[in-house]
């Protein structure tokens, strides 16, 4: 009985009393929809056969009625007349009277055009559907239900696009489970998952489901470690367009500064921590518990200032950090502790900053402060291995400012307080490779003290043993190039303690390696001001052995090699004082 209420002939208007409401050519901005829905059930098939079938004179009486009102409203449509809604509502209260009437007398009537009103009602829940429907309503019935049936089309295909999009969040969600999984391996030195599987494990989830921030995080993380430092920077832009608050948008902005500094674009890179530094101050400043903690962190700041610059400052601040002024942690929400270890990180940037400018006073202010706030939160967090492993970070940076000055005691003390929290968190997880990488890193800066002070054989065997972590973890992922730079710097650090004993050709072969490494490194990213600069280390390296041995015209070389590269970083970035020193 497609007649009767399908998407046939239903609509086809069975007298005049029933005409349109609405002409040809509205559009479906001027049509409305329950003047065409009353008309399309008032005048439909079933509608017109159960007043045959009733012939109740009442019902030709309404009919007269609503042809007078259309008349009416027609009438006025034309005019644009200000009546034109009062006669739509009463044009639309005759036809339901009608149909009321109907249905009253005649269940089966009711039933159906229960039925049918709930499909027009359907087709009229859009502009398109409206304008068909009223297409029908004055007659083009074919041109009517040819743009219905062009709607179920596009609505078909509208779900099917929402299907295929469902199916892909679906699968991105699948695939993001597994990728944690691979992460997770990798973190812990897996040589089947390496950091470029990783990676290809999270480009495929971002193919599928480009829409969620901590999948591009993720992607910044290993495109960093990789050395691929352009799909990097393109990661923090998505990063900061899928931001939804501006805690994000300061990471984003954050993780740009890194990549820009290490490109030498020092201006870029300051204006980003500048930000991001004014994003943190005025979250916490509009939020209640955070100015609460802020208080508290303020109050260690100010009673230890005045030691920030002293000897042996790492041993000062767990005094004040674990006295009566913080005894307990106190109830605030988890998003205040984020934002005071977000400063840390930009106070930590900052310093980063001054020190690459030869400001070593400002440098070890910066970072003095990030130490109190991040060792004060591992006093009030003792459970937490991440928060311990922060307050190492800012005490290493302290050192390298104390070593550059040639303050060995100071440095010693700086690097042992930081080796003590990374020694104890790799017992405490052997098989992370971060964690190995850590202590890595430290022993490399020890070895520094150790040659400073004349301890050739301590120096020796504390790069070594930094070299054969390296190595170990660099044969497990060997796409990482953080990792391979590790074995680069490591093995030129043996090559210096081999050469300070006398030892040049073992020093020459430590040498080469690391230049191999980072020749290799250099090339596949050329925009990296770091990478460049360390090829130029490597160039200077071999030069000093090579001179050592006699070989001038081959030390010459290798001299001019490295100042080509150092007149270019300088010429790139006037203002710093580690390019003009270089």
């Amino acid at each position: 009985m497609m007649g009767r209420w399908g998407l046939g002939p239903v609509f086809v208007v069975a007298a005049a009393s029933l005409a349109p409401t609405a002409a040809l050519a509205q559009t479906p901005a001027t049509v409305n929809a329950r003047v065409e829905i009353s008309a399309a059930v008032a005048g439909s098939s079933a509608t017109q056969e159960a007043i045959e079938r009733q012939a109740n004179a009442r019902d030709r009486v309404r009919q007269q009625e609503i042809a007078a009102l259309q008349a009416q409203l027609s009438e006025a449509e034309t005019r644009g007349a200000a009546e034109v809604a009062r006669l739509q509502a009463e044009l639309i209260a005759a036809r339901d009277a009608l149909v009321s009437d109907l249905a009253s007398r005649d269940r089966a009537y009711a039933e159906e055009i229960a039925v049918f009103r709930q499909a027009v009602t359907s087709i009229a829940s859009t502009p398109e559907g409206v304008a068909a429907l009223a297409r029908v309503n004055a007659g083009d019935s074919v041109g009517g239900v040819a743009a219905m049936d062009g709607l179920r089309q596009g609505r078909a295909a509208a779900r099917r696009a929402r299907a295929e999009i469902e199916n892909a969040i679906a699968e991105a969600a699948e695939a993001r489970e597994i990728a944690a999984v691979a992460l997770d391996l990798r973190g812990k030195g897996d040589p089947a998952f390496d950091t470029a599987a990783v990676i290809a494990r999270y480009e495929e989830v971002t193919r599928l489901d480009p829409g969620v921030y901590n999948d591009w995080y993720q992607l910044f993380l290993l495109y960093r470690a990789a050395g691929r430092n352009a799909d990097a920077l393109a990661a923090t832009e998505r990063m900061e367009a899928l931001a939804f608050d501006d805690r994000q948008r300061m990471i984003a902005q954050t993780f740009a500064a890194d990549i820009l500094l290490s490109q030498g674009d020092r201006d870029g890179a300051m204006e980003r921590y500048q930000r991001s530094l004014d994003i943190v101050e005025q979250l916490s400043a509009e939020d209640p518990a955070s100015a609460a903690l802020a208080a508290r962190l303020g109050r260690v700041l100010d009673f230890s200032a005045p030691r920030l610059t002293a000897p042996g400052i790492l041993n000062a601040p767990m005094g004040p950090m674990r006295s009566s002024r913080i005894i307990e942690r106190p109830a605030l929400p988890d998003g205040t502790w984020d934002r005071a270890r977000e400063l840390s990180v930009l106070l930590i940037r900052l310093g980063d900053v001054s020190f690459s400018q030869g400001d070593a006073d400002g440098a070890i202010e910066n970072y003095g402060r990030a130490e109190l706030i991040r060792a004060n939160l591992a006093s009030l967090d003792p459970d937490s291995l991440d928060r311990e492993r922060d307050r190492a970070i800012p005490a290493i940076k302290i050192g390298d400012v104390h070593l550059s000055r040639g303050d060995f005691r100071s440095a010693r003390s700086a690097y042992a307080y930081s080796l003590a929290i990374f020694e104890g968190l790799f017992e405490a997880d052997p098989a992370s490779a971060d964690r190995a990488r850590d202590v890595s890193g430290l022993l490399l800066r020890i070895g520094d003290v150790s040659l400073g002070e004349g301890d050739r054989d301590g120096a020796l065997e504390r790069y070594q043993r930094s070299l054969d972590i390296a190595e170990r973890l660099s044969a497990a992922d060997p796409t990482s190039a953080d990792l391979a730079r590790d074995v680069s710097v490591a093995s030129n650090k043996v090559g210096d303690a081999l050469l300070s004993q006398g030892d040049a050709e073992g020093a020459r072969t430590r040498y080469q390696r690391g230049f191999e490494i980072n020749e290799r490194l250099s090339s596949a990213n050329p925009a990296s001001a770091d990478q460049a600069r360390d090829l130029g280390v490597s160039q200077i390296k071999i030069g000093d052995v090579l001179l050592a041995q006699a070989d001038r015209d081959g030390a010459v070389a290798r001299y001019q090699a490295a100042l080509r590269i150092f007149d270019r970083l300088s010429a790139a970035d006037p203002a710093s004082a580690d390019r003009a020193r270089d």
